[in-house]
């Protein structure tokens, strides 16, 4: 899912460093806005396995779940693979956030409008669910967003759940912003 704000806040936050700090702190160093030891809490590496082999579930980490369900305080990984047909499928799995993880849910809520609203136009929901996501993440985190080593994410229902299983939920989830995995909670982390 994209962020428009993401853009808009990254201009904007790059100015006020530049103004307040100068090019004392650059971030090089692995430091978070805070001060914070970014090693401790997101390892360099590539994220989990874009494909793999459905016929090999030992390939995956963790309990299958819905996305759907994932509930604040949930860590993650996402995985994709093709079926039989040749489409892209999406497995979500439910791992410890003691160990490393492509996501962690913050935050879930569930769209207004209630049972008989009608499915969102024009991406409508993405931008509620951005402004939410936005609006939850520094309670969760400790840190602004601008000045975050994280990114954020929301899992929205799509036209189906919505309207055949009433699904208004929104979940919220951090990962990093310049790749790699978590390797433990950012709840209250600062970074």
């Amino acid at each position: 899912m994209h962020l428009p704000l993401r853009t808009l806040l990254s201009i904007c936050s790059s100015l006020i460093a530049l103004a307040l700090i100068g090019g004392a702190c650059s971030g090089s160093d692995g430091i978070g806005g805070d001060g914070n030891d970014l090693s401790v809490l997101i390892e360099a590496v590539t994220p989990t396995a874009i494909v793999f082999d459905p016929n090999d579930p030992l390939q995956l980490s963790g309990t299958s779940i819905d996305p759907s369900e994932l509930d604040f305080g949930d860590c993650f990984n996402e995985y994709l693979f093709r079926d039989a047909s040749d489409f892209l499928q999406q497995v979500t799995t439910v791992v410890s956030c003691n160990g490393p993880h492509d996501r962690e849910a913050y935050f879930r809520t569930e769209y207004p409008g209630g049972e008989s609203a009608s499915y969102p136009i024009n991406d409508e929901l993405e931008r509620w669910a951005d402004i939410t996501c936005l609006e939850e993440f520094e309670a969760f985190v400790g840190n602004d967003y601008v000045l975050s080593a994280l990114e954020i994410g929301a899992v929205v229902p799509t036209f189906e759940a919505w309207t055949n299983d009433g699904d208004r939920a929104v979940i919220c989830y951090v990962f990093p912003d310049q790749g790699g995995r978590l390797l433990d909670s950012v709840r209250n982390s600062g970074i």
